[in-house]
């Protein structure tokens, strides 16, 4: 279970659907109206991973690894790269982050303090030069804003930036920039990003099937949602939301919004919309599996608790349960049964024509 469903319902927090949501309406008539379920007819685009869309990964990360080369050009001008040795010095003593070696700086670029790089500007290769320069007063560090220093800077050469591509990285390249992906080799990277899109695949894969599924139910089943839960579970998903902004990340809502570059009534519609969809889907399942008469299972419930586990970063089974709640748990291994059931009876074709992207509607702390 690759966060299958437990995105759509652990998501909203334990206190959205904690305990199961059915109930019926004023009327005393069942809130739910199940359409067909079974035999679904489903048409996906194509999860196959091709040569091409390795190669592409690849390349673009290639794009992050620039390979610096000798020009031979002895003098330095505005806009070349020069590849220098530096020591960052006050009243005298080297300074934490001023010193470097190896280091490639664009003339230009305003990488640097001010005058550092005009510093260098018409010296040579080889070269060594002291730089006295002063920190600006609004400097991130303290302890440097407004202080002078010197730096004692080395010219190494001048150099020209390229790029390795997929037909011409070597295993050298390779293991000197993604031995920390794992990839030691050409062929250990190539398979890697291979193993990477398959899985990216998959879960996409998952995730269009049920919002198909989803898409269906809804065409053919209808939910009354029980008076006064909507509104409800959007004042406990906003409680929790803001609460986590707070302890989390030291930011009020409206300074999240503002970072997000959205207004408080776009948020606000974006919450209901998300939490309605979701309770309408989770009414939808729980009726499916009382039809079904889909229940849980203890073996079963143990391996969905381990594989949120793994997949969340949980500590143990403890800390899932205090957050979430035993019942809760169980209600969403159950729903995650009847969404199977449905995909086990579901006919499924796969058509590279298709343009199935999977998105997510949930509304998320930064």
């Amino acid at each position: 279970m690759k966060k299958k469903m437990i995105v759509l319902l652990a998501a909203l927090c334990a206190v959205v659907l904690a305990g199961g949501c059915g109930g019926k309406n004023e009327n005393g008539n069942d809130s739910v109206k199940l359409g067909e379920y079974k035999g679904l007819e489903l048409t996906l685009g194509s999860y196959e991973v091709t040569d091409e869309d390795v190669k592409n990964h690849i390349e673009t990360k290639l794009t992050s690894y620039p390979v610096y080369e000798d020009t031979g050009k002895k003098k330095v001008e505005e806009g070349d790269i020069v590849n220098i040795d530096y020591e960052g010095l006050k009243d005298g003593v080297a300074f934490d982050g001023g010193t470097a070696e190896g280091a490639n700086l664009e003339i230009g670029s305003n990488s640097f303090i001010d005058g550092f790089e005009d510093g260098l500007v018409g010296k040579k290769v080889g070269e060594k030069v002291e730089l006295n320069l002063t920190f600006p007063e609004d400097y991130q560090n303290p302890e440097l804003a407004g202080q002078a220093v010197v730096f004692k800077v080395t010219i190494n050469k001048i150099v020209k930036e390229n790029f390795m591509t997929y037909d011409t990285m070597t295993d050298d390249f390779v293991a000197g920039n993604f031995v920390s992906d794992g990839y030691e080799s050409v062929d250990d990277m190539k398979k890697g990003v291979r193993e990477e899109l398959e899985s990216n695949n998959e879960s996409n894969k998952q995730t269009d099937i049920q919002n198909a599924i989803f898409e269906k139910l809804h065409e053919t089943s209808s939910v009354t949602l029980p008076d006064g839960l909507l509104e409800q579970r959007i004042q406990e998903y906003m409680d929790q939301f803001t609460e986590n902004l707070k302890t989390s990340y030291n930011m009020e809502l409206a300074d999240y919004l503002s970072s997000m570059g959205t207004t408080e009534e776009e948020f606000d519609g974006q919450v209901r919309q998300y939490i309605e969809e979701s309770l309408t889907n989770q009414l939808l399942l729980e009726e499916i599996a009382k039809k079904e008469n889909i229940q849980s299972d203890e073996e079963g419930l143990n391996k969905y608790k381990q594989d949120i586990i793994s997949d969340y970063g949980y500590e143990d089974e403890d800390a899932l349960v205090e957050q979430y709640g035993e019942d809760y748990i169980k209600n969403a291994y159950i729903s995650d049964k009847a969404m199977q059931f449905i995909i086990d009876n579901a006919k499924i074709t796969y058509d590279a024509n298709v343009d199935t992207n999977a998105e997510a509607a949930e509304p998320t702390a930064p």
